[in-house]
C-alpha cells in the first residue's frame, strides 16, 4: 500500500459515501484507478469491511478480562461468534476489547450479558460511548 492508498483510505473513513469521482479529484487519479485501488485494498484484506453508523446508534466500549486457563483467542471468537464485528485481543488490564453497537439500549445491555456468560470471562468493564 503506497501514501496514495492511504490517503483514499483516509477519505474514505471521513466520508464512506463520497464517490470514486470526488476522491479521484482530490488525488489526482480517473475513478477507474481509484476503484481498482480501492478494489485491491479489499482483496488483500487492508479494507476489512464498509459500515453504515445511524443517529440513534448506542454503541458501548467493553473491556474483558479472561481467566489464565482459556485461550483468549478462543473467547474473542466466541465474542466474535455473538455479532460483534470488532473483537481485538490487547494488552493491558484487560485481554480483549470490543465495540457493541446497536439502535437500543436493551439490545447493548444483552450482548454484554451474553459476553459474560462466555467460558473464561472473568470480568468487564463497559463505557458507553457519548458523542
Amino acid at each position: 500500500m503506497d501514501n496514495t492508498d492511504q490517503i483514499i483510505l483516509s477519505k474514505l473513513r471521513s466520508d464512506g459515501r463520497k464517490s470514486f469521482i470526488e476522491i479521484g479529484r482530490e488525488v489526482g487519479l480517473t475513478e477507474g484507478a481509484v476503484r481498482a485501488r480501492i478494489g485491491k485494498m479489499v482483496r488483500s484484506g487492508a479494507i476489512k469491511r464498509f459500515t453504515v453508523e445511524t443517529k440513534d446508534e448506542v454503541k458501548a466500549i467493553v473491556m474483558v478480562a479472561t481467566s489464565r486457563s482459556v485461550s483468549t483467542t478462543n473467547v474473542a471468537e466466541a465474542i466474535r461468534k455473538l455479532g460483534v464485528d470488532r473483537a481485538y485481543e490487547i494488552s493491558g488490564n484487560f485481554d480483549i476489547i470490543c465495540f457493541v453497537e446497536s439502535n437500543a439500549m436493551e439490545d447493548v445491555n444483552e450482548t454484554v450479558e451474553r459476553i459474560r456468560a462466555i467460558n473464561g470471562v472473568t470480568d468487564t468493564t463497559t463505557s458507553l460511548v457519548l458523542k
